[in-house]
């Protein structure tokens, strides 16, 4: 479609600029700004912000002084929707990538130009975009309104470019640019629909414009991010939206590029009002942690900002707030480890059935995962829609809408070594891992090749560099990593010492997970021993075992010589089942739900919780353990059963 052709109106433009001009002098008049880094002194002592007669009588106040959060993103804003205050920020005039959070422009600018709902056709270059999401067809036919679902629920760059194509795509991007124009976004700019460009910039204060027009004026934009999932007559779209399930969540839109890193538009109903709740918005961009940026900002909003009264310019404060003392970070990071995941077959067929083929309704009790810094688990089998069964006995394709529903669910890293990831062949073992990536899901246990399979999975939190290594005893053989091939790590590789030892000198500590023992036996065997000692000796902190699909028992370890906690390791030989249709015994109906909180000496906390599976394989009930702390010198060389 040519813009040219009547679907776009100058005239339009000129009146709808005027009307969005004046509407955001307004808006912009009323900040109050604060930068974080450059006025850190002086965030206690901002003065109430005076709102016109007109207005709403509000204004905000921080008692505290220097009471900074703990935030790693290169800029950020925190501001009041309503009032067009901002409370905190840092960098908020500065450029950076936005990577998906400009799909919520694509959506706005389609939203607009879309005339009575039209249907657009998927086209081989829109199939040809980096990323698999959306699940789309080549000629598929779709309405433009269904293709905002997998556009802002799965960020579909596919979406993006079927969305631009429809409407000629060189003039699409031109419209982009003439609405962030209109809305005096100044420093912000598109490249592209999908974000994929490092082009695509703009700056924590531009996105918090944006947040608020989209608030106020296309409220059902907002809306489609804050739903589970969406379905039509040939899809399924699943949220990977970490903040789902969020008190307050009134929607918003993440993204991630190497270059961007993290970013996210986060819009909340948050508590600090003297009436009621006030609507706030938290922009980021090159975020290392976005989920705890938002998470320590919303803190700090709660404790130290307050709304109310009819404000002046000799207002005294309206209500005493006891001071905080400054945020520092946390002296341990929180793991949590998970069991199996195998979400077709029986489970397929109960998805189907009873959540109409909402992967996401799996996890809708398990809002517990997203309070750890790190969820790591198995996942049992490919999840794509590429290969061929290669003839197992048990053969196990996942479908790939269950990826983005692991991301909201709050996974962060995945084993994929063990005995189905290669069912379906190479080709589906590849979709996987790119798909993994694209939800922004890290894995470890194999690669693209040698290389990277090899390589630690790294997450860093709190200043800790986090390592994972995965390894199976349970083949296939034919998938093993080559130089030039994709492939898993086995423990039979003759440089299995040499890779641990070399993975460990990159992270404070390394974690190695294990797809070995003996199906449905309650107690590990000695190749299992064998293999968890020598891997703490190559320098592993803990050792997490899946396959035989009951819980196992637990051990901590430490070699002869080792003299501090930092050397003492602890090994669960199986976690069991977390989600799997194994539905013939009790035992393979519940796993173990391992928490560890992991302090920088070494030292640990451990709580070993179960997890039980009801009838539609949900897991719904949580058993909770007992804590043991876990530390030199209590623990002497050797080994510990638990």
């Amino acid at each position: 479609m040519n813009f040219s052709g009547g679907k776009i109106r100058w005239g339009f433009l000129v009146i709808l600029g005027i009307i969005v001009s004046v509407s955001f002098a307004s808006f912009s008049l009323r900040n109050a700004i604060h930068d974080t880094v450059a006025q850190s002194a002086n965030v206690g002592n901002a003065s109430p912000v005076a709102q016109a007669d007109t207005g709403p009588k509000y204004f905000y106040f921080n008692k505290i002084s220097g009471a900074i959060p703990k935030v790693t993103a290169s800029a950020y804003l925190v501001g009041d929707l309503d009032t067009g205050e901002i409370i905190l920020t840092k960098n908020q005039n500065q450029k950076f990538p936005t990577a998906s959070v400009s799909k919520l422009m694509t959506a706005l600018v389609a939203d607009e130009i879309n005339g009575g709902d039209e249907v657009a056709q998927v086209t081989k270059r829109a199939l040809a975009t980096y990323g698999e999401n959306g699940g789309f067809r080549l000629g598929e036919k779709m309405k433009v309104s269904d293709l905002f679902y997998p556009l802002l629920l799965e960020s579909s760059n596919d979406a993006a470019e079927i969305l631009a194509e429809h409407f000629d795509r060189e003039a699409f991007v031109k419209k982009m640019n003439q609405e962030a124009a209109i809305l005096q976004l100044s420093e912000t700019s598109y490249e592209d629909p999908s974000g994929l460009s490092p082009k695509n910039q703009s700056t924590a204060y531009d996105l918090f414009k944006l947040a608020g027009f989209i608030h106020k004026e296309k409220h059902e934009l907002l809306d489609i991010t804050t739903l589970r999932s969406y379905s039509n007559k040939k899809h399924n779209w699943s949220s990977n939206n970490q903040f789902l399930g969020d008190s307050g969540y009134l929607g918003g839109k993440s993204g991630f590029t190497d270059p961007a890193k993290e970013t996210a538009v986060s819009l909340f109903s948050v508590p600090i009002g003297e009436n009621g709740n006030r609507s706030i918005a938290i922009t980021l961009l090159g975020s290392k942690d976005r989920y705890k940026d938002v998470e320590n900002l919303l803190k700090f909003v709660k404790k130290n900002i307050y709304y109310g009264g009819v404000a002046g310019a000799n207002t005294a404060w309206i209500k005493q707030k006891d001071g905080i003392p400054e945020i520092k970070d946390p002296d341990f990071v929180t793991l949590s480890f998970l069991g199996d995941i195998m979400l077709d077959r029986g489970v397929k067929s109960s998805v189907l059935k009873n959540f109409g083929g909402d992967y996401s309704a799996l996890f809708e009790k398990m809002g517990v995962l997203k309070k750890s810094d790190i969820v790591f688990a198995n996942l049992e089998g490919p999840a794509s829609d590429k290969g061929s069964d290669r003839g197992n006995l048990y053969s196990f394709e996942m479908d790939p809408s269950v990826v983005p529903a692991l991301k909201g669910a709050g996974i962060s890293i995945l084993s994929v070594a063990n005995n189905h990831i290669g069912d379906f062949g190479h080709e589906a073992f590849i979709d996987t891992l790119a798909r993994l990536k694209e939800n922004e899901i890290q894995y470890t246990g194999g690669g693209i090749n040698r290389a990277e399979a090899e390589t630690p999975a790294v997450i860093e939190k709190y200043g800790m560099k986090i390592g994972f290594l995965g390894f199976t005893d349970k083949g296939p053989e034919w998938l093993r990593a080559k130089d030039d091939q994709t492939g898993l790590l086995s423990v039979n590789d003759p440089r299995f010492d040499e890779i641990i030892v070399n993975a460990s000198k990159q992270v404070d500590y390394l974690i190695v997970s294990f797809h070995f023992g003996e199906e449905y036996e309650k107690k590990h065997n000695n190749r299992q021993e064998k293999l968890a000692h020598e891997a703490i000796d190559d320098g592993a902190k803990i050792i997490i075992g899946t396959h035989p699909h009951v819980m196992e028992d637990t051990e901590v370890y430490s070699s002869k010589d080792c003299t501090q906690s930092s050397c003492v390791g602890y090994i669960a030989y199986s976690l069991g089942n977390f989600i799997f249709d194994q539905i013939f015994s009790a035992d393979t109906m519940k796993g173990m739900f391992l928490n560890i909180k992991l302090y920088r000496d070494g030292s640990m906390a451990v709580t070993k919780n179960t997890v039980r599976l009801n009838d539609v394989f949900q897991p719904d009930t949580v058993v909770p353990g007992k804590e043991e702390k876990i530390k030199f010198p209590e623990v002497k060389s050797g080994a510990l059963l638990l």
